[in-house]
């Protein structure tokens, strides 16, 4: 099926009458660019006979919910179980948008009420369905084409910036104390790269997702000593302090790519730092039902025009004028935990010791606040 042409539907309704009705306005030969005897329709009232009926050459599904061998969306769960690809309009008789709204949170592509009929109206919601599967079809395609290009990509970045950083750490006793800082710099700037990478292959983890994310308990302490251990490791010039109710057995609701949430926190601290030592302070706090995790750096900090343009809040977060994907990333996965991120300024967080001389009004830094819910509240 390369276009919108009708020339065959498969028509699943067990009342006579609408049946017949549905028919005639098939053949009306009123409508554009379809000939006298077309399209073809196939007509069956059971679910069991549609499993038969539903083939490689049918256009579209016309669908009744309620069959003598099913009834509601379960019935157009079974047909598009099938696997044929035509698209399925779900035909109701109850004047209930809600039933049509299911119906294609579902899966249908669309929905008719059976009393608001017209040949026009079903005309164009039978042409809109097909030409809306086939865009998806050819979606699903490039998407499945640039993931694997992305996969082949990442890898071969990730192998030769292994192979840099190897030939690097050969030249440490090699090279004097003005070329020690060029080295350090280009060993910085590969350890970025692979950092860019686990966080691009991240975030096309969630943007495949064809479902909602199985959320579960993930242990805290774990997830977040590990990135803080990694980001001590790779940024040597940096301190780290964590405060607060870190400890074994603190668990929140996520999923396993909770860890690029802290190590692109991270990370953003770090390479968006001004100073030549970057301090980083994170701070656990147990409230019962949520856990929060506050990063705060001793960096420029950000103006409040752009505190929530960082994120990517409000446009498409790889065009905005933000840190980039990392922090976009990091708000889609909390927001998927049912959390939140808040950024503000150092100096208006109660315990900040980090005020500058000039002034308490003159915040340095930001602290980046994950708030996530506790899998046992206490």
């Amino acid at each position: 099926m390369t276009n919108t042409a009708l020339t065959r539907v498969l028509l699943v309704e067990d009342n006579p009458a609408d049946a017949r009705l549905i028919t005639e306005y098939l053949a009306e030969q009123s409508w554009p660019n379809i000939d006298a005897d077309k399209p073809t329709v196939d007509h069956v009232d059971r679910l069991a006979d549609a499993r038969t009926a539903l083939t490689e050459d049918v256009d579209v599904v016309l669908l009744d919910l309620g069959l003598p061998d099913s009834s509601g969306v379960e019935t157009l769960d079974e047909v598009l179980a099938i696997g044929v690809p035509a698209p399925v309009v779900v035909m109701t008789g109850l004047d209930d948008e809600r039933v049509g709204i299911d119906a294609v949170e579902h899966g249908a592509q669309d929905y008719l009420v059976k009393d608001d009929v017209t040949p026009r109206l079903l005309q164009q919601t039978l042409r809109y369905a097909i030409r809306r599967e086939q865009q998806q079809r050819e979606l699903r395609q490039r998407n499945a084409e640039l993931a694997l290009l992305n996969q082949v990509v990442r890898h071969d970045i990730r192998n030769d910036v292994a192979v840099i950083l190897g030939w690097g750490d050969g030249l440490e006793a090699h090279v004097d104390e003005e070329g020690r800082t060029y080295l350090d710099r280009m060993l910085s700037a590969g350890e970025h790269i692979t950092n860019i990478t686990e966080t691009v292959g991240d975030f096309l983890d969630v943007l495949e997702g064809d479902s909602e994310p199985e959320l579960h308990p993930v242990d805290l302490e774990s997830v977040l000593t590990n990135e803080i251990e990694k980001a001590r490791s790779a940024y040597d010039n940096t301190t780290i302090t964590v405060e607060g109710d870190l400890h074994d057995g603190l668990e929140v609701v996520a999923t396993d790519l909770l860890s690029s949430v802290f190590r692109n926190l991270l990370n953003n601290a770090v390479t968006h730092n001004d100073k030549p030592e970057p301090e980083i302070t994170v701070t656990v706090t147990d409230n019962g039902e949520t856990v929060s995790v506050a990063v705060a750096d001793n960096g420029p900090g950000i103006p409040d025009s752009q505190k929530d343009e960082i994120f990517g809040r409000g446009e498409m977060g790889l065009e905005s004028s933000g840190s980039g994907i990392g922090l976009y990333l990091v708000d889609t996965l909390v927001e998927m935990y049912d959390g939140e991120v808040v950024l503000e300024d150092r100096a208006e967080r109660p315990s900040a010791s980090n005020r500058t001389q000039s002034g308490d009004n003159d915040p340095e830094g930001s602290v980046f606040t994950v708030v996530l819910q506790r899998s046992d509240p206490a």
